[in-house]
């Protein structure tokens, strides 16, 4: 009997010690594979630990420059596309037209802002000239899709590869024809934009901040004037943004904003903490109240949430939930405009994030 139990042990050892080998590789795996990005910011960063974002914009206004020089250089010469093609890359934001459902843009994370007229079949790049490629959220004025707002900086946090700040936000009033640029510079990465369903001056836009280190330039920000002037409607702290908002369609007073704390370094990754949460405000932004009844709020291991409001009757809202590793940790629903809140039957979608839900 003692032999059994013995050999049982021995096993069992055995079996936890290849578990935990196998863990420790596989962990060691990842951050491997991370290595060459981190390396490839810290490059472009040092001696500092953060870019300075302010050389960063020179270099692109001498770079525009040079462009215009060589274009009038060369305006004799016909240039082909000779590739490469085919070369994916992720797609930050999608908008489309309300009135038109074959008109629709779409953002990439470091390409610019596309936009086709015919669903699909074609596409132009109507952002190419403007001096932050990196896309974090696109929004048309439901009231006039001709007004389309463009949030710069593509705010998911990237594990084995790089996300761009931005240049704040940008608008268009000809569907994309020509730009102006509205301020926000230091926002870094913005996670959405809101805009009135009546009033297209009215813009609200969820910021993330600056990826690489701590700043108060982010929350929720709002504009009345079309984004003359901006003022900051929601700050938690520096290190948490944020990353989701919505407007009740039918009273636009009310919103709901999700924030998301995080911030990455070249040796640590923050991507959740007790400061991530929903907030709701009756009065366009002026005071706000944390929803903590049925969420998993004020926890240490809450990390990105996303929220979404029913068209058709406000007072039922979802929202997703990672935890700060970026796994799955569930769905849940209000219907009651946010008051109480119950976790949906989400078993479905155990683990559909792997460890990306960042």
């Amino acid at each position: 009997m003692k032999k059994l139990i013995y050999t049982a042990l021995l096993l069992f050892g055995l079996a936890a010690s290849l578990f935990l080998f196998n863990k420790d590789k596989t962990d060691n795996l990842k951050e491997t594979k991370k290595k060459p990005n981190e390396w490839f910011y810290s490059q472009r960063a040092f001696p500092f630990s953060d870019i300075n974002y302010e050389a960063y914009q020179k270099s692109l206004d001498q770079a525009k420059a040079l462009k215009a020089v060589n274009k009038s250089r060369n305006r004799y010469f016909e240039w082909e596309f000779a590739g490469p093609v085919n070369i994916g890359g992720r797609v930050s934001a999608v908008a489309l037209n309300p009135v038109d459902p074959s008109i629709f843009y779409i953002g990439a994370a470091s390409g610019g802002v596309f936009k086709t007229i015919d669903s699909g079949l074609s596409w132009e790049a109507i952002f190419d000239e403007q001096p932050s490629l990196s896309i974090g959220d696109i929004a048309l004025a439901p009231s006039n899709p001709d007004v389309i707002y463009v949030g710069t900086g593509e705010a998911n946090a990237g594990g084995g590869s790089v996300s761009y700040d931005g240049l704040g936000v940008f608008r268009s009033d000809d569907a994309g024809a020509s730009w102006a640029h509205l301020g926000l510079d230091e926002s870094g990465s913005i996670g959405r934009l809101a805009i009135h369903p009546q009033n297209p001056d009215i813009c609200y836009v969820a910021a993330m901040g600056r990826m690489f280190s701590k700043n108060n330039q982010r929350g929720i920000f709002k504009t009345i004037d079309g984004g003359q002037t901006w003022q900051q409607m929601l700050y938690i702290n520096d290190s948490t943004g944020a990353i989701d908002i919505v407007i009740n369609p039918l009273n636009p007073e009310t919103i709901y904003a999700a924030m998301w704390e995080r911030i990455r370094r070249p040796d640590e990754r923050i991507y959740g903490g007790p400061s991530c949460g929903i907030y709701r405000s009756f009065d366009g932004g002026e005071s706000w109240q944390e929803l903590t009844e049925g969420l998993p709020s004020g926890s240490p291991n809450t990390g990105r949430i996303g929220i979404t409001i029913s068209p058709s009757d406000p007072a039922v809202l979802y929202s997703i939930y990672a935890d700060k590793e970026g796994y799955f940790d569930g769905v849940y629903k209000s219907t009651n405009f946010g008051d109480t809140w119950t976790h949906t039957n989400d078993a479905a979608l155990n683990n559909m994030y792997s460890s990306y839900g960042w």
